[in-house]
């Protein structure tokens, strides 16, 4: 139904807001149609920037998945009855002109994540696009263990009434000349669904039974649980993965050292090979040698022999020679 059209009768119905609410609350009809009016004109817009904040969030590696919203024009007049209540000054004076720059969740992402851990991680990667508006908030449950130490400096612990986990930023952008908020909630998948599972039970009819909130407590618990195992299961494939490697890397060193012993023994091999080999060449060599001398020595003894025989052919010849020369 258009804003337009919207009746005071028809809001009040369809928004399970008590008479005794409305007139607790300082807004007249007049001024809150306005702003519902202006709202519902500027959400086409809202919705551009929106999607700009999650293609931008979901680019992030410890990011699972992105969800986006911009407030409906009924629920953020709903917001602002229960909103301009007494004793709530950051309400009173709210119009069609000022109301962007009041209400910090008119655009909503909500960034999901695996693991507990990758929360801080997310945390950098935000910082390194957008200022905040406001310090980041992490709601907890009452009775969750001490969390502030590994939080950076900026970000802000508080316990959340309904007991549900998640890191809340507010950055701030500038639409058609005027400034207006986005509100960035980062959990995880575990916390994302109970929180939706939380609002679709207890919101509104339930908010106060207290079995139902019993049981939800009991959920809850059961979610904070369950996101400690995933950490502990994410630590253990690490640890898991750590081993796997250390046995590639002692697998490999001695598929390497046997294969090194391995041409140990061939240069080994290779070298007695040598050795036998030169061993026989030094005997053939020896052998020669051997048949050298023996050549040597025959050769000796031919040419001794020779010269001896010589010597007792000149030695007749001289002999006959006197013979005749005596005749």
């Amino acid at each position: 139904m258009s804003i337009a059209s919207l009746t005071e009768d028809e809001f009040l119905h369809q928004n399970r807001i008590s008479q005794q609410q409305w007139q607790a609350s300082q807004i007249s009809w007049l001024t809150l149609k306005a702003i519902g009016l202006c709202h519902e004109q500027r959400t086409e817009v809202l919705n551009v920037t929106a999607e700009s904040y999650a293609r931008i969030i979901q680019q992030c590696s410890h990011v699972h998945s992105v969800r986006w919203r911009v407030k409906k024009p009924q629920h953020l007049m709903e917001k602002i009855v229960r909103k301009t209540q007494p004793h709530n000054a950051k309400y009173l004076g709210i119009n069609q002109y000022n109301y962007d720059a009041i209400v910090t969740d008119l655009i909503g992402v909500r960034a999901l994540h695996l693991f507990k851990d990758d929360g801080l991680a997310i945390h950098d990667y935000l910082m390194t696009k957008w200022q905040y508006e406001e310090p980041p908030v992490y709601y907890v449950r009452n009775g969750d263990d001490e969390v502030s130490a590994e939080l950076p400096a900026d970000i802000t612990v508080k316990i959340h009434p309904a007991g549900y986990r998640s890191l809340h930023y507010v950055f701030g952008s500038e639409l058609q000349h005027r400034r207006i908020f986005t509100e960035v909630q980062v959990r995880t998948i575990f916390e994302e669904a109970w929180t939706e599972i939380d609002h679709k039970i207890r919101y509104p009819n339930f908010s106060t039974d207290a079995e139902i909130c019993s049981f939800l407590l009991i959920f809850n618990r059961l979610v904070g649980s369950a996101d400690e195992m995933g950490s502990f299961v994410k630590q253990l494939a690490i640890e898991a993965e750590q081993r796997q490697q250390a046995l590639s890397v002692s697998k490999n060193r001695i598929e390497t050292s046997v294969l090194d012993v391995e041409d140990l023994f061939q240069q080994l091999e290779g070298k007695a090979e040598k050795q036998h080999n030169s061993q026989l060449v030094i005997n053939q060599l020896r052998q020669q040698v051997m048949q050298l001398q023996a050549d040597k020595k025959a050769l000796q003894q031919s040419m001794n022999l020779n010269m001896l025989s010589s010597s007792t052919v000149v030695t007749q010849r001289s002999y006959k020679a006197s013979e005749l020369l005596d005749k």
